[in-house]
């Protein structure tokens, strides 16, 4: 066995083939820490967090693993022609006569090309290494090397997957004699990954996820996900928990697979097999009968090459697609697209209506990959067909033209795309008539995905004949394929950013039931026909290295297509040159002359040049704030622009002169200024539009107390098209424009600074807080939203086209239709914050009203939606009242007459809170299918109503200060007014799978922190907290001291603040509040949960149940409890704990039997409760209240007794 692995690896490693694999995997593995590490500028890889070290155990491991990921191509190359090649090249018999066995000639065999794929393999390890000694890395994101932290890798992942993925293929080689089979094999590993990747969006499937991703990687994510970032850079990963599972689990598969080959294998029986049916075939047949001999003719074929093609694609395809190995990857990618289905769009948990365009999202994300791997495998199998049987060189001698063989393979390949993608049609109408959606699209399903996605595929088609033809060597093929990908994917990490330069690379197309396909095809066409016409060139090289003959090296192939350059080819390739020259041109012009294109580095640049330039001028140059705003906007929806005048009146604030006036546009150099002027005599001074600056100084500076008018003319239009990205604020149907990304802002505006603090090393910029201390003075004089005013008075009238309804904050005073426009006047009858945004739409109009119960007026609720989504319209109306009815008994009045949500194209996924408008995402909530009956549904369109609704108090009501935990006074107490609202529409049972996903999402972004985590009451805009981290404790609060006090308190900061400018609150009032009412013996909690960060590690230890006389149950539990305070890296520090946590029993149903709470002072305690019901769990903390790192194991199952 140990010499025929020897001969194996020996003869394996004379190839030239090995050696390439080996440097690219190199290569990647470098360039990718590299770019990790910050020696190229233009680079933005991380992993996750910008604290983690590029060659910590974390990063390492995803690194390799990753990396590994995409070796799949040379893993089945490798092991599968390890047996095949003996059958290939009929060498079989020589080790079938002599005296060994199947065991040493198949374990000789693997073991061999084991030894290969680990060789291969260590070229991302060495790689990686190398990267740590580049000079220019950036020195903060390197830790010292440790051996261990690389080869563990290698010890947990690689090497398993090498023995088990590897052993697959070998055995689907050894038992097929084929390599067809050990690519549809590869194909069907990857979607054994896809499906993990599906599974974990929903929380209860984590395990599940982690045992069925048959290349470990997502048991590692779910072994590391609530690593804070100090772990991540310290901690190695132990062999442990869900990544033990998992590869145990395909340990016993991989040991099935190999008997089951063992087995099946024999060095006789396929031969004769194959032999005996042959004789079979020959028995039964007639023998043949000599023809009469004819004159010996050339046949046309040459001159009438054109008419033999449809019958040669024909035969092409039908060898591809006749067979059980196309059945087998057209049935999984049906399975897997119905069980992607179940989940796909699923918000915390919760599915969504099977539109048409959440099908074709599905489609899209998942199967590009699935596709480059299909179209690469069969690529080479049909230009190599006729050379592995061994036929090439009489099909070579036949009188036909080169060029008939290579685009009869051509159009076989490019019909296997499109079979698959009327497939993947049907499926999807096929899914959406299984989930009773009736609503078919065969229209939009062909547009997208015949005359969008199945574009982009034969592109590659392309490019995979071509490189087959031009590498000759189908393995290598098969790999070049897997790096461009690979290359394609990380392209604009890497600094490649302009599609004209990243083959196949066209702008993404976003279909929206509202606005259609958008906005975005003339460019996608013109892009798909400049790679159209690259492709052209590119055939004319395949057909120009076209393998015909015996040619043997590189120089005679060159030769050879020196001879085929001929008038033809040429005058092919010239066009296609032309065409791509020409289309090249047409996008130049649009990308770069009438729009600017800019990299990623081109405006980090400009950031930290706008600070360097400006930032000294904060405080030298004190700025008005806005009063007032008045404006006429007019919307041109079909035209894709959008006009505003106006004026703000501005008051000098400062108790100081104001000399000069600093404005800031938001849309830099896209805005047009067509007038621009201040009613108090001022001149230019400074015109930096490129980085958003205009300034003006005044000739008579504005007193204290003074007030002028800035008189505005803008637009935005769009001239041409861009690059990446396309405007959307303004769109044939759907428009929402806020107004902050066209109106100047006064002054500097901090937000537009570089944030990370490798983006700002990358410019020579000092590392910055994210936000000012909450003492700061200047701080407190500026409100959360924003610099340059407090409440303003607001006056809008906007116009749109006639067939659209427009809107904006305030009430409507008068509606008119003029010179074919359509008009609408809003103003509000009281101060708003200076926060808006326009709306315009051909909207369904639903609407209520919510009677007050304190006999105020009452309020009309709206929701303008688009017809067809109205699924979740009851509940957001039922929510919405539901909200103002809460938050008005509980915190003060409703100060609107009016509520309206109004629906957004997908273009962006969230809702936003405007005083009494929220614009609403179609993609989140109006599509959810929410069921009622089912246990596990969250009604997240009921909850995200209910927290926009929120905001009408926690952010315009009373609007925090810029400083820290700003973001935990109007985000944290409107997830708490939503949470109680929610509470009572669902019950306590669904509110706990809610915070769950609340607390999972918190854990998760720990390891994501790009600065540092801070206690709740210093959040500094980081979401994970003042979401996710404030439900949960928030509800806790509630739960510990009472709903009533808690709305006491809130109550009482909501009076002392509603409505009042600067000096602005922060949460050091509301702590104290909070504090005020929480009795004595649980002070700690205000501590532990908004000054501290305090993580739990709960866990029970037993349970046991004894039943009573009087049929209850006396359940004895003992738990363990540990109580840890993290740092701003997440390094904990245990320290005494003296705490009140629940101690309960639940049924087999998870509802609380008994829930009493405990003193929690000892390591470990030991409890007795008795219970009415057949306990089933039994633990601390048993319904998650606390912020625990493994809540999984707060309870465990009861036992019964000994008797």
């Amino acid at each position: 066995m140990l010499r025929i692995a020897g001969f194996e690896f020996r003869s394996r490693l004379r190839l030239l083939s090995t050696w390439i694999y080996f440097a690219v995997f190199f290569l990647l593995a470098m360039l990718w820490m590299a770019a990790a590490g910050g020696l190229f500028k233009s680079a933005a890889v991380s992993f996750g967090s910008g604290k983690v070290m590029v060659n910590s155990p974390f990063a390492l491991m995803q690194t390799v693993v990753f990396l590994g990921l995409f070796g799949v191509s040379v893993m089945s190359a490798i092991m599968g022609r390890a047996v095949q090649q003996d059958f290939e090249y009929r060498t079989q018999h020589f080790f079938f006569t002599t005296p060994i066995g199947k065991t040493q000639y198949l374990g000789g065999r693997f073991l061999g090309a084991l030894a290969v794929v680990l060789v291969v393999y260590a070229g991302i390890g060495f790689g990686a290494w190398t990267a740590t000694f580049l000079p220019a890395m950036d020195a903060t994101r390197i830790g010292p090397n440790r051996l261990a932290d690389y080869l563990l890798p290698y010890a947990y992942v690689l090497l398993p997957n090498a023995i088990l993925i590897g052993g697959v293929f070998f055995s689907l080689a050894a038992t097929t004699r084929r390599m067809l089979p050990v690519y549809i094999g590869s194909v069907l590993v990857l979607v054994g990954w896809l499906i993990a990747q599906q599974l974990v969006r929903d929380i209860d499937n984590k395990t599940i996820a982690a045992l069925v991703d048959p290349f470990g990687s997502r048991a590692i994510s779910l072994l590391t996900e609530y690593w804070p970032v100090a772990e991540r850079n310290t901690r190695a990963i132990p062999l442990s928990g869900y990544l033990l599972w998992n590869r145990l689990l395909w340990l016993g598969i991989g040991l099935a697979l190999a008997a089951l080959c063992w087995w099946r294998f024999s060095f006789s029986a396929a031969a004769q097999e194959r032999i005996g049916k042959a004789a079979r075939r020959s028995a039964d047949e007639p023998a043949a009968v000599a023809a009469p001999p004819r004159r010996g003719v050339v046949p046309p074929a040459a001159s009438h090459a054109g008419s033999l093609l449809p019958g040669l694609v024909g035969m092409y395809f039908k060898e591809t697609v006749k067979n059980v190995y196309f059945g087998v990857l057209v049935l999984a990618g049906v399975l897997f697209m119905v069980f992607a289905s179940t989940t796909s769009g699923d918000i915390f948990g919760t599915s969504t209506w099977p539109v048409t365009f959440a099908m074709l999202d599905l489609v899209r994300d998942v199967f590009p990959l699935f596709m480059l791997i299909i179209i690469a495998f069969y690529a080479g199998e049909l230009v190599w067909r006729e050379r592995d049987h061994r036929i090439d060189q009489i099909g070579d001698a036949l009188p036909v033209p080169t060029w008939l063989p290579m685009l009869a393979k051509l159009l076989a390949l490019m019909l296997v795309p499109l079979v698959l993608q009327l497939v993947m049609m049907l499926c999807g109408m096929g899914i959406q008539a299984a989930q009773g959606y009736f609503r078919f699209e065969p229209g939009v399903y062909l547009h997208d995905l015949l005359g969008i996605e199945l574009v982009d595929y034969w592109l590659l088609c392309a490019i995979a004949i071509t490189v087959h033809s031009v590498v000759d060597h189908k393995y290598v093929g098969h790999f070049v394929m897997v790096l461009y990908y690979v290359l394609l994917l990380f392209a604009t990490e890497l600094g490649l950013e302009h599609n004209l330069y990243k083959f196949g690379s066209v702008p993404s197309v976003v279909y929206s039931d509202m606005n259609g396909f958008g906005p975005a095809m003339l460019r996608l066409r013109l892009f798909q026909g400049y790679w159209t016409a690259a492709s052209v060139v590119l055939l004319v090289v395949a057909y120009l290295a076209w393998p015909r003959g015996t040619p043997s090296g590189w120089r005679e192939r060159w030769r050879v297509a020196r001879s085929r350059c001929t008038g033809g080819p040429v005058a092919i390739g010239a066009a296609g040159v032309a065409v791509f020259a020409l289309l090249g041109g047409v996008i130049f012009y649009n990308t770069n002359v009438l729009n600017r294109y800019e990299t990623t580095l081109d405006r980090q640049q400009h950031q930290a040049d706008y600070e360097r330039i400006y930032k000294p001028l904060t405080y030298a140059e004190p700025q008005p704030k806005i009063t007032a705003v008045q404006l006429d906007v007019d919307l041109y929806p079909t035209e894709q622009r959008v006009r505003m005048r106006g004026r703000y009146t501005l008051e000098n604030k400062t108790g100081q002169p104001v000399s000069t006036l600093n404005l800031y546009f938001a849309g830099g150099i896209d805005t047009v200024i067509h007038r621009l002027e201040a009613s108090v005599p001022s001149r230019l001074v400074d015109d930096k539009l490129l980085l958003g600056v205009r300034r003006y100084r005044f000739y008579t500076p504005l007193a204290p107390g003074q007030t002028t008018t800035l008189t505005f003319d803008l637009e935005r239009p769009t001239p041409g098209f861009t690059n990446e990205g396309t405007y959307t604020d303004v769109v044939a149907n759907g428009s929402f424009v806020n107004g902050a990304n066209l109106l100047p802002s006064i002054g500097y505006q901090e937000h537009a600074e570089l944030e990370r603090d490798q983006d700002r090393r990358k410019f020579g910029l000092a590392p910055k807080e994210r936000m000012r201390d909450r003492a700061d003075p200047a701080g407190l004089q500026f409100n959360d939203l924003n610099h340059d005013s407090d409440f303003i008075d607001f006056d809008a009238t906007v116009s749109t086209t006639p067939d659209q309804i427009a809107i904006a904050p305030g009430y409507l005073q008068r509606e008119w239709t003029d010179g074919g426009r359509r008009y609408f006047h809003y103003r509000m009858d009281a101060p708003i914050l200076d926060f808006f945004a326009f709306q315009s739409g051909r909207y369904a109009v639903r609407k209520d009203v919510w009677h007050r119960g304190d006999g105020g007026p009452d309020v009309a609720l709206e929701v303008y939606y688009q017809p067809g989504h109205e699924f979740n319209l009851d509940a957001m109306i039922a929510a919405a009242k539901a909200a103002l009815a809460y938050n008005s008994t509980h915190f003060g009045a409703y100060q609107y007459r009016q509520f309206r949500i109004i629906e957004f194209p997908r273009y962006a996924t969230f809702a936003q809170a405007f005083p009494n408008t929220i614009p609403y995402s179609e993609g989140i909530g109006f599509i959810a299918r929410v069921r009622p009956d089912d246990p596990k549904d969250i009604d997240y369109p009921y909850y995200v109503t209910a927290h926009e609704a929120a905001h009408q108090w926690w952010g315009h009501q009373v609007v925090s200060a810029d400083v820290q935990g700003g973001t935990m006074l109007i985000e944290t107490l409107a997830q708490y007014s939503a949470l109680m609202v929610m509470k009572q529409h669902v019950g306590a049972a669904k509110m706990r799978k809610f915070l769950a996903y609340e607390m999972d999402r918190y854990l998760a972004g720990r390891g994501f922190e790009q600065k540092k985590e801070l206690p709740l009451a210093r959040v500094e805009n980081q979401p994970y907290i003042h979401y996710r981290k404030g439900s949960v404790v928030m509800y806790a609060l509630a739960d510990y001291i009472g709903e009533d006090k808690v709305n006491e308190a809130l109550r009482g900061y909501r009076d002392e603040h509603a409505f009042k400018g600067a000096p602005y609150p922060t949460t050091v009032e509301l702590v104290a509040r909070l504090r005020a009412v929480t009795p004595p013996s649980m002070q700690y909690l205000i501590d532990d949960m908004f000054e501290r960060i305090v993580i739990y590690d709960n866990h029970a230890v037993s349970a046991v149940s004894k039943p009573l006389p009087d049929g209850r149950h006396e359940v004895t539990v003992t738990v363990a409890a540990t109580k840890r305070v993290a740092d701003a890296l997440g390094k904990e520090s245990d320290v005494a704990i003296a705490d009140d946590i629940d101690i309960g029993v639940l049924d087999a149903n998870d509802a609380p039997l008994a829930l009493e709470r405990h003193r929690i002072d000892k390591p470990e305690m030991t409890f007795t409760l008795v219970v009415q019901g057949r306990p089933a769990k039994a633990g601390i903390d048993p319904l998650n209240k606390l912020i625990d790192r493994k809540p999984d194991d707060n309870t465990i199952a009861v036992s019964d007794q000994a008797r």
